[in-house]
């Protein structure tokens, strides 16, 4: 049965396919100042869930949050920190002491307060970006970084609920469109990059992988006769992956039904934004090995990044 899949999978005409590897990476996406860059960091962070940078313009941002708060689509406005400097007997001061999405520090009199402009939004408060401020040593820094991993790993990734999330959908966005490169895009996994040199090794670390029909066909019958090594046999679950999938697509089928056969190696990007205190957590559980093990795959983006942040943030 597997065979005859397999060659009706090469009978679709696929000609030369790439299949596209990633190397694991991250990026602190710092926020500009002032009200302008609390708007264009929202939407450098909501494009990335449907790959829609192009779109991106000098006077987009604005009317891109504007859509988003018509619509009461606000989670991705959790990405834009807010900084404000109140009066500790201010009204609004124990507004923001009471929300558990903000940090409040008093001192001297005055209230050092960090929240996000979804906070803002749904408690009618957009008139306190009029009192934005820059961070000071005594406000609760927020940092947002992007991420370049596996679907795998950002499932791990997503579990620290009390960050800000976006992620790119795998539901819209349609790996058949030029824009994705008609191909599937892998993160290479821990386990895979330190395999010993072998037939692959150099294709791997080009970034592409390029095999016309015969060639899958063969190594597909070398997966079947079980006489592939563990490098041939990732390469296969996921060749094998991203033909279907752009078979499927061409067939009409939607990306959200589709991406039913993407592997969890898939690359993805997310994005989180989260106190620094929050920060600590996760490197405790994604790089340090607090509470247990870390996964490879996580630690392998977590560890570099938590050595930058030691770095700018003195955490």
């Amino acid at each position: 049965m597997c065979l005859n899949i397999i060659s009706y999978l090469c009978s679709q005409k696929q000609n030369d396919k790439n299949m596209k590897i990633n190397q694991p990476s991250f990026e602190i996406w710092e926020q500009q100042p002032g009200t302008d860059g609390v708007y264009r960091q929202v939407e450098r962070c909501g494009r990335v869930c449907y790959k829609s940078e192009n779109h991106q313009t000098a006077d987009s941002a604005r009317p891109f949050v504007e859509r988003m708060i018509a619509s009461e689509h606000t989670a991705m406005l959790e990405h834009a920190t807010v900084y404000l400097t109140l009066d500790e007997h201010d009204d609004r001061t124990e507004l923001y002491r009471q929300n558990r999405f903000t940090h409040v520090n008093l001192v001297d009199g005055k209230a050092y307060i960090t929240t996000n402009l979804r906070v803002l939004v749904e408690n009618g408060r957009m008139d306190d970006l009029k009192e934005l401020c820059e961070p000071t040593a005594l406000h609760e820094r927020r940092v947002t970084v992007h991420f370049t991993t596996q679907v795998a790993i950002t499932r791990e990734f997503n579990r620290h609920r009390v960050n800000s999330m976006a992620e790119q959908s795998t539901r819209y966005c349609n790996y058949s469109k030029e824009k994705f490169g008609a191909e599937i895009t892998i993160n290479l996994p821990q386990w895979v990059k330190e395999l010993p040199d072998g037939a692959w090794t150099s294709t791997i670390e080009e970034g592409t992988v390029s095999l016309d029909d015969d060639a899958f066909l063969a190594l597909t019958k070398k997966v079947v006769a079980g006489e592939a090594d563990a490098a041939d046999n990732w390469l296969f679950a996921n060749l094998a992956a991203e033909r279907a999938y752009l078979n499927l697509t061409a067939l009409g089928r939607k990306p959200q039904e589709a991406r039913v056969v993407l592997p969890l190696d898939t690359n993805t990007e997310l994005i989180h934004t989260a106190f620094l205190s929050d920060w600590k957590h996760f490197f405790d559980l994604r790089a340090l090995g607090t509470t247990g093990a870390p996964h490879p795959d996580a630690k392998a983006v977590a560890l570099p990044l938590y050595e930058e942040m030691k770095r700018r943030f003195s955490l």
